[in-house]
C-alpha cells in the first residue's frame, strides 16, 4: 500500500486516556507515518483553519490524514481512530476497515471519552525518541 503523505493527529494533551492512544500508535506505528500535536497548539491554530476551526475546540481525536497534499482528509472521533487502524495497515487494518461503516464508531468513542478520566488517571511521559514526533 502507497503511503501517500505523512498523518497528523491532533489530541487532547491533558486526557491520560489520550495520551495513552498516542503512547500505543507511537508503539504500532513502525513505518513511523504519525505525528502528534495538542489540540490548543500552535500547530492546531496553524492547520485547523477554516470550517475544521471549530474541531480545536471539540477536545476529540482529530486525524489529518495526507496532511498539507491536495488528497488532504480530515477524521474526527470513533472514525478517526479507525483510519489511524487502516493506515497502520497489516492486522490493524481489520481494525481500520470499520472506519467505512456509517454509524457505530463515533458512538464508542463518545462513550469512552465521556469516561475517559475513569479508565486513566495517570498522565504518561513520552522518551525523547517519542517526542521527537511531536509538533507544538
Amino acid at each position: 500500500m502507497k503511503r501517500e503523505g505523512k498523518h497528523l493527529v491532533f489530541f487532547d494533551e491533558g486526557c491520560p486516556l489520550c495520551q495513552k492512544a498516542v503512547k500505543r500508535i507511537l508503539k504500532v506505528d513502525l513505518a513511523r507515518i504519525f505525528f502528534f500535536a495538542p489540540l490548543m497548539g500552535k500547530t492546531a491554530q496553524e492547520k485547523l483553519v477554516g470550517k475544521n476551526a471549530a474541531l480545536r475546540e471539540m477536545n476529540t481525536l482529530v486525524l489529518l490524514e495526507n496532511v498539507d497534499t491536495p488528497n488532504q482528509r480530515v477524521w474526527i472521533r470513533g472514525k478517526g481512530a479507525l483510519r489511524i487502524f487502516w493506515l497502520i495497515g497489516g492486522f490493524w487494518k481489520l481494525l481500520g476497515v470499520f472506519c467505512f461503516l456509517p454509524v457505530g464508531a463515533d458512538l464508542i468513542y463518545r462513550l469512552l471519552a465521556h469516561h475517559r478520566h475513569k479508565f486513566s488517571r495517570e498522565p504518561q511521559a513520552f522518551t525523547p525518541e517519542e517526542k521527537i514526533r511531536f509538533l507544538p
